[in-house]
C-alpha cells in the first residue's frame, strides 16, 4: 500500500513540461510602440500577458520560443506562411 501512495504522490507533484511560445504584438490602440515580442512558457501565460496589455489589438502567438532582431520589423505575413501560428487576434 505504501508504494502505491508513493507513486501517486510522485505523479501528482511532477509537472508536465510545457512548450514555450512567443507572443508578438503588432497592432496597438492609441499608443504605437511598434512590434513587440516576448517568449512565455505556455499559451496560458501568453494569453494572461496579452489581456493585461489592454491597448494591444492585433497579436499572435507562435509555437516555440523565437528570437527576432529588435531593429528589424517582424513580417507577420511570413510568420503566418511558416505555419507556426497557434492563436491570432
Amino acid at each position: 500500500m505504501r508504494t502505491n501512495l508513493s507513486r501517486l504522490k510522485l505523479r501528482m507533484t511532477k509537472k508536465r513540461p510545457r512548450d514555450p511560445v512567443t507572443l508578438v504584438i503588432y497592432g496597438w490602440h492609441e499608443s504605437q510602440p511598434g512590434t513587440l515580442f516576448w517568449v512565455f512558457p505556455s499559451v496560458a501565460d501568453a494569453l494572461r500577458a496579452v489581456r493585461a496589455m489592454r491597448n494591444a489589438v492585433r497579436w499572435l502567438i507562435l509555437k516555440g520560443g523565437r528570437a527576432f532582431d529588435v531593429e528589424v520589423d517582424v513580417d507577420v505575413d511570413a510568420l503566418r506562411r511558416a505555419g507556426g501560428v497557434l492563436l491570432e487576434h
